[in-house]
């Protein structure tokens, strides 16, 4: 399984955030209040998963994702509703779905490989599937990137699979 890394500048609920984590099965282990300190942790691990807030008092979650090492992935929470997707970078809006976040988290703990490595081929399928969902849906990006995401995390099929089988669909 792969370490599991809560960042919160509030450690009451970092501590929630690890309590709820653990108690969904999975173990925290590390806590801590920046970003930065997140990216040293992630520099001595291989691979991992990181819950943080969409921002940081020193960074954004998207900030972040473009720097940490491969075999890492995020979970931003987000508080405004605000949504940016990334190949390594899941948004969550608060209030969470309990079953939703554990879910996310679960999925991302236990694969293998992460959601870090995409090729130009593959993030151009998603992109097609996301534009099929757009014209077909009436869906806006977010929408659709996020429909896909909540696809994939049921079927427990990657993102990738799903866009591929939505196409076919659609087609």
């Amino acid at each position: 399984m792969k370490d599991i890394i809560v960042v919160y500048p509030s450690k009451n609920i970092a501590m929630k955030l690890r309590a709820l984590i653990e108690k969904g099965g999975y173990h925290v282990s590390h806590i801590c209040a920046h970003g930065s300190t997140a990216l040293e942790i992630a520099q001595e691990k291989r691979k991992g998963v990181i819950v943080c807030p969409f921002v940081m008092s020193d960074m954004s979650s998207a900030e972040l994702a473009e720097v940490l090492p491969d075999g890492f992935d995020i979970v931003a929470l987000s508080k405004n509703g605000s949504e940016q997707y990334m190949g390594n970078m899941l948004t969550l809006t608060m209030p969470l779905d309990l079953n939703e976040f554990l879910q996310t988290i679960g999925i991302l703990a236990l694969s293998q490989s992460g959601f870090t490595k995409r090729s130009e081929s593959e993030n151009d399928y998603i992109s097609k599937a996301k534009e099929a969902l757009m014209s077909v849906k009436g869906m806006n990006e977010a929408q659709a990137h996020k429909y896909l995401q909540r696809v994939s995390m049921n079927s427990g099929k990657k993102l990738l699979q799903t866009a591929m089988d939505i196409l076919d669909e659609l087609d």
